[in-house]
């Protein structure tokens, strides 16, 4: 259990150094792209995480999740190829698209992976812990990346999608070492049939569950709000005055704190119900946002952190309480797209 277990913390430290996660709407309005095509190529990537996370999910219960994870670290390493290459508003429509498939791939595939493994020896109990720490060690990887990502583009734009393919394709090598615990197999069928069964799943498990409705909308609505925060904050950062290396310092900052942040979200859950938990984080986040729209340069930063922290708080518990009320974790039967800090 141990070693699958270290080996998804290496795949997720590898697959989380995203150099550009913090510039790259300032690379992409450097090449020449108006907010409006940027905003434009950003919808595409998240279109395609709709409308593929149902069959990428299929391929999931079907093929496993070693494979899921695989394909969806193949098309990082492609998006980080065209985003490096691109010229065009298509190539880098393209690229963003590609950067979708890939979210879609690896959405809830470590999260599952890791809960079969505790599954397999009965430690399912550890699993808000275990996850706690798969996103600490997420957002110190992210929060690296940044810092380097910021150095890297202060020298060239191009070093930092060179990080993004060398990370990626290392990445390889701990998905390689994954042990995947049995589970039920799947009757294959036609790739109809499983669109079908895959959205009638997800309507059963939304009508038998009636618990995780509220959690689930919660959880949408502040991520939601957040990829917009943070895509188009980067812009905003660059207007309010601040250079690429001090945005990476700002996102590395929100990485680190949150690295903690998550290392204690389970002793949140022990202290207070899951109710009071989403009741009092969404007056918080209700707050911080509209600090957020009316303060000045420090009060835009301080505020963008706690909205941050806050997300990075409910996440483990959130899909605690999911792996609960269903019984099992599967990506795929709910649209949950994770694009957050």
């Amino acid at each position: 259990m141990k070693r699958n277990v270290r080996f998804i913390f290496l795949y997720i430290f590898l697959a989380q150094l995203f150099f550009d996660r913090a510039l790259w709407v300032i690379y992409l309005n450097e090449q020449g792209l108006s907010m409006t095509e940027i905003g434009i190529v950003e919808a595409l990537m998240h279109l395609s995480v709709v409308l593929l996370e149902v069959p990428t999910g299929i391929i999931a219960d079907l093929y496993g999740r070693k494979v899921s994870l695989l394909i969806g670290n193949l098309m990082s390493i492609g998006y980080g190829t065209f985003m490096l290459i691109g010229d065009s508003f298509s190539l880098f429509g393209l690229a963003l698209v590609t950067l979708g498939v890939s979210v879609t791939f690896q959405s809830g595939a470590e999260e599952a992976l890791a809960y079969d493994t505790l599954k397999e020896y009965g430690q399912e109990k550890k699993y808000t812990s275990i996850f706690g720490n798969m996103i600490a060690l997420a957002l110190i990887s992210l929060s690296l990346a940044k810092l380097l990502g910021g150095w890297l583009a202060e020298i060239d734009f191009s070093y930092v999608y060179a990080g993004v393919i060398l990370s990626h394709v290392l990445a390889l090598v701990p998905i390689y070492f994954l042990h995947e615990p049995p589970r039920e197999k799947l009757e294959k069928q036609s790739v109809r049939k499983q669109w079908t069964s895959q959205i009638k799943t997800g309507a059963r498990v939304w009508k038998e569950h009636p618990g995780i409705h509220i959690p689930i909308l919660f959880f949408i609505s502040l991520e939601s709000v957040l990829v917009i925060l943070v895509f188009y904050g980067q812009e905003y950062f660059v207007r309010l005055g601040l250079s690429t290396f001090w945005i990476g310092v700002i996102f590395t900052g929100e990485g680190l704190i949150g690295a903690w942040m998550a290392k204690i979200a389970y002793k949140l859950e022990e202290k207070w119900s899951f109710f009071s938990v989403t009741t009092y984080g969404y007056l918080l986040f209700l707050l911080f946002f509209i600090l957020f729209i009316w303060s000045p340069v420090w009060g835009v930063v301080l505020s963008f952190l706690i909205l941050c922290q806050l997300l990075t708080l409910y996440e483990p518990i959130f899909f605690e309480r999911f792996a609960k009320q269903i019984g099992k974790f599967r990506p795929g039967y709910l649209f949950l797209d994770d694009q957050r800090c």
